[in-house]
């Protein structure tokens, strides 16, 4: 295989393992993301909040964000939450 053949061969190698072998994410909403940030920053550090939102965006879609926000909002701690983001502190 020539030189060109070997990069086309990598780049499909690459685009194959992005698309189909990865695991997909639930891309949240611009203004979720604010919300959470502008809140969290209000507490905590920009750091410490920013490893929060990427540790809680891996385990939770956006629809399970969003029940555990409710449930925070009415004055609970969701264990599920706390444990997702004590890797931050």
């Amino acid at each position: 295989m020539d030189r060109n053949g070997s990069r086309r061969l990598g780049a499909l190698v690459g685009l194959t393992v992005m698309l189909g072998c990865g695991p997909s994410r639930d891309v949240w909403p611009a203004d979720v993301v604010d919300n959470f940030m502008r809140a969290c920053s209000a507490r905590a550090a920009e750091r410490t909040c920013r490893c929060a939102l990427d540790a809680l965006q891996r385990r939770f879609t956006l629809e399970e964000f969003r029940a555990l926000e409710q449930r925070a909002a009415a004055g609970e701690a969701p264990k599920e939450m706390m444990d997702a983001v004590a890797e931050c502190r």
